[in-house]
């Protein structure tokens, strides 16, 4: 069945009232029709499936077929920070982070950052509604929390958990040896990526006095975006989170 993101506090009893902007995606976009069935969760660990009654255009009207649990989320919770990229890009990254399990995603502003926030102030919805989307689609309890965009010296400030930045010019440690070093598993991880561009070294000695771990991710260089994926995809396979 289909899966859809309501506001906390949607579902509220048996009977269920849906906006205008449902009513157009379920009827219009996914042709749905009275008497079919989709499920609905609010990202607080509950779902419901629910029997659609009726669409028009100023809502929909459905009613609680059956409660179900939530799939449950990734036990080690991963912050993404990422620097800003153009586009298509970042919005890459934040789509496949929610696939991936990351809890929640910082955007950051580095020095060699192309786009910068006060451009990106009106696309905060629209990064919303990507991560929202990707979770639907990928069977995950609750979208990442998604944030403002936040200075480098900030973000540093607000990492938790280990904490790991990849950097190309790394040489000693890589990403792997490091999670496979540890003594127990963490519950938390902070990931720092870079631009486009990579991050200054003064970017890179600053997170080491933060408490970060500089690691490679190989002897290739990677784009931006393939790096945040990279590195969000080995935290979560070495931690046991991707696969049995």
């Amino acid at each position: 069945m289909r899966r859809f993101y309501v506001e906390p506090g949607t579902v509220r009893g048996r009977q269920v009232t849906l906006g205008p902007e449902a009513a157009h995606r379920l009827a219009r976009v996914l042709r749905l029709r009275p008497g079919e069935h989709v499920v609905l969760f609010d990202g607080s660990g509950q779902e419901w499936e629910v029997e659609l009654k009726s669409i028009g255009p100023r809502g929909v009207a459905a009613t609680v077929v059956q409660d179900l649990p939530s799939p449950p989320e990734p036990r080690v919770r991963l912050s993404l920070l990422a620097c800003l990229l153009k586009e298509p890009r970042f919005e890459l990254v934040l789509e496949k982070a929610a696939e991936l399990g990351v809890a929640e995603v910082v955007p950051v502003v580095g020095r060699r950052s192309v786009v910068r926030p006060w451009k990106e102030g009106a696309k905060q919805e629209r990064w919303r509604r990507i991560v929202i989307e990707a979770a639907e689609q990928c069977g995950r309890a609750r979208p990442p929390e998604l944030h403002t965009p936040l200075p480098m010296a900030q973000a540093l400030r607000r990492a938790q958990g280990l904490r790991i930045v990849p950097w190309e010019e790394e040489r000693s440690q890589g990403m792997r040896q490091l999670l496979r070093s540890l003594a127990a598993p963490p519950d938390q991880v902070s990931l720092l990526v870079g631009p486009e561009g990579g991050l200054d070294p003064q970017e890179v000695e600053a997170a080491r006095e933060a408490g970060f771990q500089v690691v490679s991710l190989g002897e290739r260089i990677l784009r931006a975006e393939t790096a945040a994926l990279v590195a969000c995809a080995l935290v979560m396979y070495e931690l046991g989170e991707l696969g049995p």
